[in-house]
């Protein structure tokens, strides 16, 4: 008796450590939609939540607007994007609720359009894992 109280215990700490690493640190999402190349709707990616700075043009991330979205970084803080005929800079600081130089904004194309993504949106960086043709 004293050897299954001892498993039980056992197992419900590791299901305990498995959820908060699951809910803090990294998450595995299904995409919903195709976003480029080299996703397209059903493939499965690992999002690391514990890296939301400092993106690169091309990485992958995840944001949250009203629902979760998975995207490509296109431009970065300080690029100049073109659209249509006009040219405009992605600022430095991105918006007036933050007011810090910490606070950073990203052009991220979807596959079917782009938008600007604010830092305090971003879920974390994505790693594509694998595809289920289901």
């Amino acid at each position: 008796m004293r050897q299954l109280l001892k498993a039980l215990s056992a197992l419900g700490i590791a299901l305990i450590i498995v959820f908060a690493v699951r809910a803090y640190a990294f998450t595995v999402y299904s995409v919903p939609t195709d976003v480029c190349q080299t996703l397209k709707r059903g493939d499965r990616i690992l999002v690391n939540r514990l890296s939301r700075v400092e993106f690169k043009k091309g990485e992958l991330m995840v944001f949250r607007n009203s629902s979760d979205f998975v995207g490509r970084v296109e431009a970065v803080p300080g690029d100049t994007v073109r659209l249509g005929l006009l040219r405009y800079l992605i600022p430095q600081t991105c918006c007036p609720r933050c007011k810090c130089n910490d606070c950073r904004l990203y052009m991220v194309n979807l596959g079917k359009g782009r938008t600007l993504v604010y830092r305090h949106q971003v879920i974390g960086r994505a790693t594509k894992l694998f595809h289920l043709p289901f």
